[in-house]
């Protein structure tokens, strides 16, 4: 039996539902709507099945109630009918009969419950509650489908400004500036960074930094210019597109913003934080993205001269162009590496006695689109990007493979990472045991400044244990830095090569043969054999010869080239 607070809430939503209850018997509807109309205030009769078709035709009934034996027409005749224009109304069957016939033929109509006489209170409660839920939920799943339409224009209007909208301060995000420049009804873009953003989210959190930028946002929306708009764009940066202005007038707006936020705090909470801004400006051109690129290289160059600068990109200063060649070749190197467009060059390295080739240096080559590309461009950008390490794999992996079927000796130059990073020894194993390679045919060549590095002890013991594995060790360009023969001792070299530039000039400058000599004779009792770079010609060659100098490398002696030749 439902609680007296469940038939209370039952009574509130069966009040709001029209019945139709159909019933030949005089006497028992009396009983029975005597019962009913204490749920429902719609209440429709029918007397007999034909008569309980026909309102069912006229009116909109929300529950249906009809005894089964009735003249005229039977209640699950009436039931088959009904159906036929209304397979949503809720019916419930109440007979006296319980033959297995008609439980058969009600399951048959999707009847919602059957219920026997003599009338049961309990079971009509039950019954009741069942399809008062039936048809609430039916109801409500009616309403969803009939505001289905709005609520997707409304989820499509909220989605699409979210996308279009920068979350914290809710202004225009770098979507919608990427649209907006794309329609050129702008005339200039102005790039605002907060100067010393970092600092400020270091030192009060990431939350308070967010409010110092949401009341920054306002401030600027407050005194935008009125042929501007203003954006948020990635983390501590605004953008501003401005039209119909001059450049004067671009001067003008930078120096007004800067100094207006020289003179206006922000407060947030109990504080007040003063901020001020880098601006990079430049025209819109037709290239979006080379207005957004040129903005970073003016931004850039305004943080070269302190807080609260702005610079407007110009196309012929050499430093934007500098900066640009420079991306260029970050982008070149990136792609380079990826595509292991990496080759080893050999050039040829003479025994300076026997005039023999002795061995070969492997030198990096990239390759772009047929174009060999010196290492001059692409080493320093892989240094920056991290990825030095990356081509000193490939050089060893294609240099080995190459080797693998020859006799030849070779050298291949590490970098300081090489020997700090943890990869090298383990690398070194696999590539010999995959092509075969003995490891007193390799020298690794390293720069004189490397020894004396701030990590010179584990550098040191890198290349100790390269010595141990086999290989040798030799120092390129030396004499030109802080030459230091007791730090090579401690990694017992086996070559030095001397620096280019006193090889150079050996023709001219008596001074550089007397330090070549000098380092020559040194490197002698170090039981350390020379290498010269650098020779150009016979008659630097018969110098370094009459130096005492071993061996000899250089266009004389012969080019990088992809192959091996003999002289």
């Amino acid at each position: 039996m439902l609680e007296e607070t469940q038939i209370k809430h039952l009574v509130e939503k069966t009040k709001k539902l029209k019945l139709l209850y159909v019933e030949d018997s005089k006497e028992m509807r009396d009983v029975v709507l005597e019962f009913l109309s204490f749920f429902f205030e719609n209440v429709c009769v029918g007397v007999d099945g034909e008569d309980g078709l026909t309102q069912a035709k006229e009116n909109d009934f929300d529950i249906i109630i009809t005894d089964v034996k009735m003249p005229k027409r039977s209640g699950l005749e009436m039931i088959e009918e009904i159906k036929k224009f209304n397979d949503k109304v809720s019916i419930l069957v109440l007979s006296a009969f319980n033959e297995p016939e008609y439980f058969m033929q009600s399951i048959k109509y999707n009847v919602d419950g059957y219920l026997l006489k003599p009338f049961d209170h309990k079971q009509f409660l039950s019954m009741l509650l069942k399809v008062t839920q039936k048809i609430e939920n039916e109801k409500e799943l009616l309403s969803y489908h009939e505001n289905l339409e709005q609520l997707v224009e409304e989820k499509t209007r909220e989605i699409e400004h979210r996308c279009l909208h920068e979350y914290y301060t809710d202004l225009p995000n770098a979507v919608m500036l990427q649209d907006d420049l794309m329609a050129q009804e702008y005339h200039h873009m102005l790039l605002l960074d907060i100067s010393h953003f970092s600092v400020l989210n270091k030192e009060y959190g990431k939350e308070f930094a967010n409010h110092v930028i949401i009341r920054t946002a306002r401030i600027l929306e407050k005194h935008i210019h009125q042929k501007a708009k203003l954006y948020k764009t990635e983390s501590d940066r605004f953008a501003i597109l401005i039209k119909d202005a001059s450049l004067k007038d671009i001067y003008l707006y930078c120096d007004q913003l800067v100094s207006f936020f020289d003179t206006k705090n922000i407060q947030v909470d109990d504080s007040e934080i003063h901020i001020t801004f880098n601006i990079g400006v430049d025209i819109i051109r037709a290239d979006v993205s080379e207005t957004l690129i040129n903005c970073e290289y003016a931004l850039d160059k305004s943080k070269e001269l302190g807080s609260r600068h702005y610079e407007i990109y110009n196309e012929n200063n050499a430093a934007f162009v500098d900066e640009k060649e420079a991306i260029k070749w970050l982008r070149l190197t990136r792609e380079l590496i990826l595509n292991e467009a990496i080759e080893p060059y050999f050039q040829p390295i003479e025994n300076v006695k026997t005039g023999e080739i002795y061995k070969y240096e492997a030198l990096a080559r990239g390759i772009y689109k047929g174009e060999v590309i010196a290492p001059f461009y692409f080493i320093k950008p892989a240094e920056k990007l991290g990825l030095a390490t990356s081509i000193t794999r490939i050089m060893i992996n294609k240099s080995f493979a190459f080797f693998s079927d020859k006799t030849e000796s070779f050298s291949i130059n590490l970098t300081e990472r090489d020997l700090l990073e943890g990869y090298l020894i383990k690398f070194l194993k696999e590539k010999q045991k995959q092509f075969h390679i003995e490891a007193k045919r390799v020298t690794f060549e390293i720069l004189e400044n490397i020894t004396v590095a701030k990590n010179s002890k584990k550098i040191t013991k890198k290349l100790n244990l390269l010595r141990e594995m086999g290989f040798k060790v030799a120092v390129d360009d030396f004499g030109i830095e802080n030459s230091n023969f007791s730090r090579l001792l401690e990694i017992n070299l086996d070559f030095i090569k001397i620096d280019g530039i006193f090889i150079k000039d050996l023709k001219q400058n008596e001074r550089n043969r007397t330090i070549t000599r000098a380092i020559v004779n040194l490197a002698k009792t170090l039981n350390i054999q020379t290498v010269a770079e650098y020779v150009e010609d016979e008659e630097i060659h018969q110098i370094i010869k009459e130096c005492g100098i071993d061996f000899a490398q250089g266009y004389h002696i012969g080019k990088p080239i992809p192959e091996l030749v003999s002289i």
